[in-house]
């Protein structure tokens, strides 16, 4: 995956970077709250949506996931902040490891 759409939310830095650990190249953000939002069309080369549900109305969280599954895009529910992010992401991707995680053991080996 390299492109994603943040709905909702103001402050996403830690999103962001969740994000970007996870593999995402690029990131929209649709704030959810303006006028428009409930107007715009997913990016045609979206990977995955990240819905931050403590910001955006069910109204606007249904047509987006109608759309979402229309293009068979992935949707990531989440309430705002990266550690609930990461737990979702892992969820999606077992596989991910962020680097923090890691720690070598006595042999130099990292263990996960």
């Amino acid at each position: 995956m390299s492109t994603a759409l943040i709905v909702g939310g103001d402050q996403i830095d830690g999103i962001k970077q969740e994000l970007s650990n996870f593999g995402i190249t690029h990131i929209n953000h649709w704030s959810g709250r303006k006028v428009g939002d409930g107007k715009k069309i997913i990016p045609q080369d979206t990977d995955l949506i990240i819905l931050i549900t403590d910001w955006i109305s069910h109204t606007f969280t249904h047509k987006i996931k109608q759309n979402a599954a229309k293009r068979g895009v992935k949707i990531v529910y989440t309430p705002n902040g990266p550690a609930a992010l990461r737990t979702r992401l892992k969820r999606l991707d077992p596989d991910y490891v962020v680097e923090a995680e890691c720690r070598e053991d006595q042999s130099g080996f990292s263990l996960h």
